[in-house]
């Protein structure tokens, strides 16, 4: 049996009976035949993947992922670069040129794929081109960058999906994806780059109502009696599907969320519908005929209907935001807005004189027009609570309210603020005239120009007819601009559906300015909201949580160790309660990365660099590689259960003022919006945490008269770090140092000296021990005025 055998066999019989064939026989064939089998496609190929029978230009194919589409596209151009008349060239278009290389080219289903070896087309990097052996050409080309489609002719095209970007005349270039930190990132021509979801919807209706329509476009198959293009198979390409409004409510998780405004995204937007859309569907609920509808921005989300009330009532908060006119037509109602590419000029021998003057004016005081125009709508972006936009007019006293039951996005909420404002401001701005009968085809809504009438164009808005046309006209405001900046999005806060109580680690730590601060970070699963840290007697909130942060305990005593150098040989085993950790390079940890603070046994709180991070078991920790007692704090051992608190960006930090110091501070923890009673805290802000630094490097030496001079080199907590030439500025003012001379445990001199060295003279010596002393340990200590006796140095003699 051969490949031929089965050439358009095409059922499922006969595809099962292929299938049979090749496992009995596949290993005894010839090399050959095994070839031919496997890259004919003829065979293999399921009927939805060939491309349809008859004369047609346009071949839609729709499929989930992994039902074959790249196979079958590859299939379609391999059959027209190799058949009996080659067809060239072909395109083929993929979003970027690396995906279109890296998937219709190089990929599973590429074309290099599923050709024989022997046939593969050559692909020519530098002309960006593949090349089969008979001379068919195929050209990648890239759809964000839709210049590059200007000039080259093809015979064919190999396409990916419909969409369009949510930006200012986005349906100039569909396949433009606006990035600003990307090197591919474009705009459509001609597009401010402003955010435009109306376009997008626009732009995907007409493509569905252009192939709904039958016609020459879509005709109908004389084989499967359907039409060319399935509309109800239609699929949009929408960049992914990440759940709105958490994308892009979280810019913290998804750094692309920025893009979310001019996207392609569809996530959000499917809900919403142009005014149009929304005033066909209110009328088509009231039974009201309709001729025709102006689309005009913005998108609405929905419209809130308090009442049982008339279609004039329900729709005339929609149509005063969006400055449509209302009139009867021939066929039903007509919603138009004011368009100034049609406007009608009319001389004054077009006029009339009807009840009055022929044109007679009439303009408010500019001293009584609105300056300040408040709009109410709902914001969907907030549980669709209650909001307001306000506009601003640069003259105008008079304020102004609206209530539209609009659900809007912030951003257009401003831009039909703005666009009421305008409008209310110059209708002020009245005109009345008459016209002869002969002039019918002016109606409400329609726009002209009066000679001798300045500030013009202005919209009819009422028509009188009788023996003459009594007209009133407004001048005309213009419409809703574009959103030239989306205000930021705020996510509502989800609560859990169970009250939680959090963990909380609070760590009294050193502040980069000399003072302390305290350092906060909680977990909680399911997380119950932000959680907010209050002052006991105040209420005053200190700091907010706005997540989970990496907590834990020693899962073994830390012993102690050096301070200020790497400890090689020490280790932390940590257990967290969730949350990962990571090694870094050492020049990372130096630069103050990786950094845990550790409960002591003696109550304060130790911050330790590390630069090893094994994961040992399940969420323990061996911590290697370590700098113990950075900032300032004190290095010190620390029993198995003891906190251990990791510093990232989930912690918060606040001030201690120094009248704190040495106290037990309560704090309240409200944990989320459900929490009505929050829950106490006890910190204990050991003073130890503030006090100036212990000098380093102590010596004693005797000199040849007996006398034994003690030096040391001060700390200081401000700018101890710094590698510039000369001494370190002074914490305290003044220098001041305390010396005690010990012998054994008890303290036989207590000296104060104001420069970092002191002189135990002989007479001083004999005095303590009876003559020169022979050994002896002493301790030096920085005083602070404010907080006294700073930690301890200790040394010895000799």
């Amino acid at each position: 049996m051969s490949v031929d055998d089965h050439a358009g066999d095409d059922d499922l019989a006969g595809f099962e009976e292929r299938v049979a064939y090749w496992r009995e026989h596949a290993d005894r064939m010839p090399d050959e035949e095994v070839i031919e089998w496997t890259f004919a496609w003829d065979l293999w190929g399921r009927d939805e993947q060939r491309a349809p029978k008859g004369d047609w230009t346009t071949w839609l194919l729709i499929g989930g992922r992994g039902s074959g589409k790249t196979r079958a596209g590859a299939e379609w151009v391999r059959e027209l670069a190799t058949g009996e008349r080659p067809v060239s060239p072909i395109a083929l278009v993929g979003e970027t040129m690396a995906e279109a290389r890296a998937v219709m080219v190089e990929g599973v289903s590429g074309l290099k794929a599923i050709h024989p070896y022997n046939e593969a087309p050559r692909y020519e990097a530098s002309a960006e081109r593949l090349v089969w052996s008979n001379g068919a050409v195929a050209l990648l080309m890239p759809a964000n960058d839709p210049e590059r489609f200007r000039g080259p002719q093809f015979a064919a095209a190999w396409c990916d999906e419909l969409g369009c970007g949510a930006v200012d005349k986005g349906p100039n270039a569909p396949n433009a994806f606006g990035d600003p930190k990307s090197a591919e990132d474009k705009r459509p021509p001609f597009s401010s780059g402003a955010p435009d979801p109306l376009i997008q919807r626009q732009m995907l209706r007409a493509c569905h109502q252009y192939w709904r329509e039958a016609g020459a476009h879509n005709p109908v198959s004389g084989i499967y009696g359907a039409p060319m293009l399935d509309a109800e198979r239609i699929y949009l390409w929408c960049w992914d599907a990440r759940p709105y409004p958490a994308f892009p409510g979280m810019p913290d998780i998804w750094s692309d969320a920025a893009n979310y405004d001019t996207g392609h995204w569809l996530n959000g937007r499917l809900g919403a519908a142009s005014a149009e859309e929304l005033l066909a569907a209110m009328a088509d609920e009231f039974g009201v005929p309709v001729e025709a509808i102006d689309i005009r921005a913005p998108m609405v989300h929905g419209l809130g209907i308090e009442a049982v009330t008339s279609l004039r009532d329900a729709s005339a908060g929609l149509v005063e935001a969006l400055g449509l006119s209302v009139r009867d037509g021939e066929a039903g109602i007509v919603w138009r807005a004011g368009d100034t590419r049609s406007v009608v000029e009319m001389a004054h021998a077009d006029l009339v004189a009807g009840e009055g003057a022929i044109v007679s004016r009439k303009r408010g005081d500019w001293a009584e027009r609105a300056g300040r125009l408040t709009l109410s709508y709902s914001d969907r972006d907030r549980d669709y609570q209650t909001a307001t936009a306000l506009a601003v007019a640069p003259k105008g006293e008079r304020y102004a309210g609206a209530e539209m039951g609009l659900v809007l996005d912030p951003a257009d909420a401003g831009g039909v603020a703005e666009a009421m404002l305008r409008a209310m401001r110059r209708g002020e701005d009245g005109l009345e005239f008459a016209l002869p009968p002969s002039m019918l085809a002016l109606e409400a809504g329609d726009m002209v120009a009066v000679e001798g009438q300045a500030d013009g164009p202005f919209v009819i808005g009422t028509v009188r007819d009788g023996a003459v046309r009594q007209v009133s006209a407004l001048a005309f405001g213009g419409t809703i601009n574009g959103v030239a900046g989306t205000a930021e999005r705020r996510m509502p806060q989800i609560s859990p559906p169970i009250a939680a109580t959090p963990l909380i680690t609070i760590a009294h730590l050193p502040a980069g300015d000399g003072g302390t601060e305290l350092v906060a970070a909680a977990m909680c699963d399911p997380w119950p909201g932000p959680i907010s840290l209050r002052e006991t007697e105040t209420g005053t909130e200190l700091a907010r949580l706005a997540g989970a942060g990496t907590l834990g305990v020693l899962a073994q005593p830390l012993a102690a160790g050096p301070s200020g150098i790497w400890d090689r040989a020490g280790g932390i085993v940590l257990s967290l309660y969730g949350g990962h950790l990571a090694s870094a390079a050492p020049q990372a940890v130096l630069a103050a990365s990786n950094r845990v603070a550790v409960e002591t046994d003696a109550g304060h709180w130790e911050l330790v660099g590390f630069e090893q991070a094994e994961l040992i078991e399940a969420s323990t920790y061996r911590l290697t590689g370590l700098l113990r007692g950075q900032d300032g704090t004190r290095a010190g051992e620390a029993s198995a259960g003891n906190r251990v608190l990791v510093l990232n960006g989930s912690c918060v930090r606040f001030a201690v003022p120094q009248s704190a110091l040495g106290d037990t501070r309560t704090l309240l923890a409200y944990a989320g919006p459900r929490d009505a009673e929050g829950t106490a805290l006890g910190v204990d802000v050991d003073i130890g945490t503030a006090l100036p630094l212990a000098p380093m490097h102590l010596r004693a030496v005797r000199d040849g008269s007996g006398d034994i001079a003690l030096s040391w080199i001060r700390r200081g907590r401000v700018g101890g770090n710094g590698w510039t030439y000369g001494d370190i500025p002074l914490d305290v003012v003044p220098e001041h140092y305390r010396v005690c001379i010990f012998d054994g445990g008890t303290a036989v001199r207590v000296e104060d000296v104001g420069a970092a060295g002191w002189t135990y003279s002989a007479a001083d010596q004999t005095a303590d021990f009876g003559g020169p002393a022979g050994g002896f340990s002493f301790t030096v200590q920085q005083v602070s005025p404010v907080l006294g006796a700073g930690l301890a140095a200790q040394g010895v003699y000799p």
